[in-house]
């Protein structure tokens, strides 16, 4: 072979998957292998013939291996645009690189680990492979460059065709490294910031999200609209995760409204029940068994419940299942677990969605996001939890143990209704809820309306305000209707007359003195 007929592929791979096959596919080809370190051993051990980095260069690794392919001859080759501007170079050393085959040092998989200590985090850092790839991705005109064993296949047919890769791949390719490296970074980036706790701030100047797609969805909010699922990579955040175990694919619409049905019901410790439509409760109990907590949430509003998303806090058996699928059509079942006979039974309605949902802890989502177009809104997520010892009583009269019980009950189903926001609760059930009207007494008219409809009665209820009351309308209208307590932020300039008014009508009222809008 002449001088001139040598091509040099470069490879430096902490993944040796499939890098064997690959390796003699190329030799096969008229390339001859460089290689480093612990690749060159493993393809010697392979007995494939490699050329070490070491010389290549005529420059002995040093500093342990830190520094070993940061070398002019690597990147020179790398980066030369032709062979006349490589001939151009003094040194006789200098050679073109036609193909870079690197992926990084394994530093997601070494920080998952949970003994992982930061010196280990920092020692996989990779430089040198970042490098060699930003060098061969920007002269990709002439260089293939290669970061995941899937891709060997297409570039072996390529060149066995060609005797070279297509300037198409090679675009690919090149603009898959700098996704790869972008994600790299901002792992490293957040990784350190979370380990040092050195964050300017809780919303700082600039946030580098990557996003990774789960899967494409049936449809976005309407059926002409394309949606997919992405996963929040990084920053890492524990939050909604689920597997699904039954039924037709997941629409955009179906994972808000199970993202919100699951959310309200993990608040609650004892069995509970929460079933939503369009993004609303529709029905919430909370009771000493699942069965109940179902029946209890579903009589709040069984015509909204048609269709609805139906999510549980614990496990649900046979039974729960096959009430619930001879009573209604429902869109989406989530819940922790499922008895082994759910499975069964759900094949008699094979479209009903069945999910199995990991507890979230909200606590570590910091930030909530929301796209305006070209623009996201980002706040802090709302985690602030209501005790019995945070209210604050601002009326003569005082409720009772079983009315705090309600009101707290209250205050958590409203955190998860649209605004303006009121629910009737008693005995830890819903009796009515109004949602997403402009007006609060429009909310409080439809709650109270709901209630009625379904025959339930709200003599001695109480009345949960996620926002305050403006005007003492609906205060005079809790009076007709029964309310026996109720509970608000507070923070009107009309408190005074609020709370004069509900003094004058005999009902309770304590402050949480936490706005929990949900827009």
């Amino acid at each position: 072979m002449k001088q001139d007929e040598k091509k040099f592929a470069l490879i430096s791979v902490s993944d040796k998957t499939g890098i064997d096959k690959f390796a003699k596919s190329l030799i096969k080809n008229n390339y001859i292998i460089l290689s480093t370190g612990g690749t060159a051993k493993f393809l010697s051990s392979k007995k494939i013939a490699n050329v070490s980095i070491s010389e290549f260069t005529k420059f002995e690794e040093i500093l342990g291996g830190r520094v070993k392919t940061l070398h002019p001859i690597i990147h020179a080759g790398i980066l030369a645009k032709d062979k006349k501007s490589i001939d151009s170079l003094k040194n006789s050393h200098y050679s073109l690189i036609d193909m870079v085959v690197v992926n990084l040092y394994p530093f997601e998989s070494t920080i998952s680990k949970p003994n992982c200590k930061y010196d280990d985090a920092i020692e996989n850092i990779d430089i040198g492979g970042p490098t060699m790839l930003r060098a061969a991705a920007k002269n990709h005109n002439r260089v293939t460059v290669i970061t995941e064993p899937k891709d060997y296949e297409i570039i072996v047919k390529e060149i066995n065709e060609n005797n070279q890769t297509s300037i198409n791949t090679r675009r690919k390719l090149a603009i898959k490294v700098f996704q790869k490296i972008s994600e790299y970074d901002s792992m490293i980036h957040h990784y350190l910031m979370s380990h040092e706790n050195v964050e300017e701030s809780t919303l700082p100047s600039k946030i580098n999200i990557t996003l990774e797609k789960i899967n494409d969805l049936r449809y976005g909010e309407n059926p002409h609209q394309n949606a997919s699922l992405y996963n929040i990579k990084y920053p890492r955040v524990e939050g909604f995760n689920f597997e699904q175990l039954a039924g037709k694919g997941l629409s955009y619409n179906n994972l808000v409204d199970t993202e919100s049905a699951l959310s309200c019901v993990q608040q609650f410790k004892n069995p509970s029940c929460v079933i939503v439509k369009h993004a609303n409760p529709c029905g919430v109990a909370e009771c000493t068994n699942l069965m109940a907590a179902y029946n209890n949430a579903y009589a709040t509003d069984p015509v909204s419940a048609f269709g609805g998303i139906i999510a549980f806090n614990k496990n649900v058996d046979e039974k729960i299942l096959k009430k619930i699928i001879n009573r209604q059509f429902v869109e989406v079942i989530v819940a922790p677990g499922y008895s082994k006979k759910c499975l069964e039974v759900i094949k008699s309605k094979p479209n009903i969605r069945l999910l199995k949902a990991a507890r979230s802890n909200k606590d570590t989502v910091k930030l909530e996001f929301k796209s305006l177009q070209s623009k996201f809104l980002i706040q802090e997520s709302d985690t602030k939890k209501l005790t019995s010892k945070n209210l604050k009583t601002v009326t003569i009269k005082k409720p009772s143990k079983r009315e705090i019980d309600d009101l707290l009950f209250a205050f958590k189903v409203a955190r998860y209704v649209k605004s303006n926001a009121i629910v009737f609760v008693k005995n830890k059930k819903t009796l009515g809820i109004g949602a997403g009207q402009m007006s609060r007494i429009d909310s409080t008219n439809i709650a109270k309306t709901k209630a009625k409809k379904h025959g339930l009665s709200l003599k001695g209820c109480v009345m949960a305000s996620e926002a305050f009351f403006p005007f003492r309308d609906n205060i005079d209208l809790a009076k007709k209707i029964g309310v026996s307590s109720i509970i608000q932020p507070g923070g009107s300039i009309k408190d005074k007359e609020i709370i004069s008014i509900t003094d004058k009508h005999g009902i309770s009222m304590v402050l949480s003195g936490v706005r929990v809008f949900k827009h």
